[in-house]
């Protein structure tokens, strides 16, 4: 059944696609069955049918609610009523690690299990069914469980809405938006569950890492002058932190000038939009000097008031640290080997969630953690979107923060006052970044990062003799560099370029659609009937695509993208393209496709465009430096 015959079904029956939402959810949320039933994969696609318009977001948010309270209310009634039985009946006296499992999650969390406990799917069915076994008061269980399936749903219909939204819209501002959205909630959802699983690795082995780092301390003198200090609270820890500072801002630069390269082949360019940059610029202001500061200032403050003083001291350590070594790195190269601004953000709020995780034991160190990740992850993507820095500085801004933030997180929880550790440090490290995040937003607006290039003009004459330099001269792949030159500039209306092709030769390729992909599966298929994939330059496919065989298996593929200019006489459009050799390709006797062939940069357009056998065009080529030359067309 294809997309368009879905949403044309679930038009026409709103009522049974509802009821079978609430169905899914259901099982979804039921002890048991929820581990059984793909029910995320399930919920993507109404999400995506959703997006698309097919279903009412309203409606859809109702059923799932339904069905999400529904479960949770049958497994609470079930664990209610049976209590001990639970454990002989099958499958969990088979599988008894999955019970236990949910008892070990609710026992850790308390009533507030049923809250978390819905947005992970290992345990997801099996709390509700724990917390009735544990005598769990009904009312506060059903009030725990609709806030949890309440802010539950959005979130994971929230995936499959912004693919369907992406599948409607036009490529322009909002399908540029929807696709920036999808790729960061997909960031952030695989770093918190990563630093998720990485907490619930770590943390029990903790102990018995300190105590193995005391037993290789005392067999080694040189590190155990550098650990001991760390690990024994009896002990000053500063000149241990101090080495392993040097050490780590001697091995940074180090990596730094060993790495230091070209930048790598991507980029967010072609997906900037005004209010994306409007709202990432405003984000990255948290790593900023200023906003460090303000931080810094706010929490050395409330530490020196309460008395806290190893602790203000150790905050002091961390916040000079990543300072000193952000503005070295900015100084002492050409490049910077890594983002001073991700690597001071990274430093300041990893050692505020290292210094108050443990008052936050209710919930789980593993949240605080999550959530400082979540917060490191949006700051690199809008660094990489605003083309601040490279995926690699990005990384290698982590890695140096985290290599710093786990010798400081140890020494801190060995010598730092308990009391040290309150979520008033939270709250008013909270409150500073409001504060900064609301002034960087009120010096700026997305009207001020408006970018889009609007339609200019340009005398043919000026356009032939220096006003093409004015057009691109590389491609701008969605995600990528320019490295692809656009050797090709074309003054005519689109149906004449294709009519002036086609007499010299060339045919319009097969657009891809269903019909034609099949092609590429029929073994008696010809060539000229497989589809050729569109190329994006920034966020527009190419608007025209042409073929001409060249014998033994070779083809040319000729591919015109909007320029944004135009000739000021007539408005006569001037597109920028590339011509692209193909080669055949023939996998398992009967698929057939195209593929790019080496060296398609150096192709010659003047020579390939075959000039004679088109009188009516004038031609000129033009150098823009000595390895790249442009071909310049236009009617005589």
């Amino acid at each position: 059944m294809s997309l368009e015959a879905v949403h044309l079904w679930v038009g026409q029956h709103p009522h049974l696609a509802g009821l079978a939402v609430f169905a899914i959810v259901l099982a979804e949320s039921l002890a048991v069955v929820g581990l059984l039933l793909p029910g995320t994969l399930l919920i993507f696609t109404f999400g995506t049918l959703v997006g698309g318009g097919s279903m009412d977001f309203v409606s859809t948010y109702a059923w799932a609610l339904s069905g999400a309270l529904l479960g949770d209310g049958i497994s609470f009634w079930l664990g209610w009523i049976h209590r001990q039985r639970i454990r002989a009946t099958w499958p969990f006296s088979r599988f008894p690690a999955v019970l236990e499992r949910g008892i070990g999650f609710f026992w850790r969390y308390g009533g507030y299990s049923v809250l978390f406990g819905r947005f992970f799917g290992a345990v997801r069915g099996i709390v509700p069914l724990v917390a009735g076994m544990a005598g769990m008061p009904p009312g506060r269980f059903v009030g725990v469980s609709l806030l949890a399936a309440a802010l539950w749903v959005p979130v994971f219909l929230a995936p499959g809405v912004l693919f369907g939204a992406s599948l409607e819209l036009a490529s322009g501002t909002t399908a540029k938006l929807v696709g920036l959205a999808t790729g960061l909630f997909a960031l952030l959802w695989f770093v918190v569950w990563l630093t998720a699983k990485f907490y619930a690795f770590v943390q029990p082995r903790t102990l018995g890492l300190i105590l193995a780092l005391f037993r290789l301390a005392g067999r080694h003198r040189l590190l155990g002058r550098v650990t001991l200090p760390l690990l024994d609270p009896a002990q000053r820890d500063y000149g241990g932190l101090a080495l392993i500072a040097g050490l780590i801002l001697m091995g940074s630069l180090a990596l730094g000038r060993l790495f230091s390269g070209p930048p790598m082949p991507a980029s967010l360019d072609a997906w900037r939009t005004p209010r994306a940059d409007y709202v990432f610029t405003v984000l990255e202001s948290l790593g900023q000097v200023e906003a460090v500061l303000i931080v810094f200032g706010a929490v050395a403050l409330w530490l020196g008031y309460r008395r806290y003083f190893i602790a203000f001291a150790h905050w002091l350590i961390a916040v000079a640290f990543a300072l000193t070594i952000a503005w070295i790195s900015e100084n002492a190269f050409d490049r910077s080997p890594f983002d001073a601004v991700l690597l001071r953000a990274c430093t300041v709020f990893g050692f505020l969630a290292v210094l108050s995780a443990p008052a936050f034991r209710m919930i789980g160190g593993r949240v605080v953690y999550a959530s400082t990740a979540a917060l490191a992850a949006a700051l690199g993507f809008a660094r990489i979107y605003l083309d601040r820095s490279e995926i690699s500085t990005v990384l290698l801004a982590l890695m140096v923060g985290l290599c710093w933030l786990v010798p400081l997180g140890i020494a801190c929880r060995r010598h730092c006052e308990t009391g040290a550790s309150s979520r008033g440090v939270v709250w008013l490290a909270t409150g500073c970044m409001i504060l900064v995040l609301g002034i960087e937003g009120g010096r700026h607006g997305p009207v001020g990062f408006a970018h889009d290039l609007p339609i200019r003009r340009l005398a043919a004459a000026e356009w032939w003799v220096r006003g093409w330099k004015e057009l691109p001269a590389y491609r701008l792949q969605p995600l990528g560099r320019p490295h692809q030159p656009l050797p090709i500039q074309w003054a005519a209306p689109l149906a004449t370029v294709r009519a002036d092709l086609e007499k010299s030769g060339w045919q319009a390729a097969a657009p891809l659609s269903l019909a034609s992909a099949l092609k590429w599966l029929n073994p008696l298929a010809r060539p000229e009937e497989w589809p050729v994939l569109g190329r994006f330059n920034q966020d527009k496919e190419d608007v025209l695509r042409m073929l001409r065989p060249e014998g033994s298996g070779r083809w040319l593929a000729l591919r015109l993208w909007p320029s944004r200019y135009v000739l000021d006489e007539d408005g006569t459009p001037l597109w920028i393209g590339r011509i692209d050799p193909l080669e055949t390709i023939t996998r398992f006797g009967f698929m057939g496709y195209f593929r790019e062939a080496k060296g398609s940069d150096r192709a010659d357009a003047l020579a390939l465009l075959a000039p004679e056998r088109m009188p009516e065009i004038s031609f000129a080529v033009v150098a823009r430096d000595p390895g790249h030359r442009t071909l310049l067309i236009r009617a005589r």
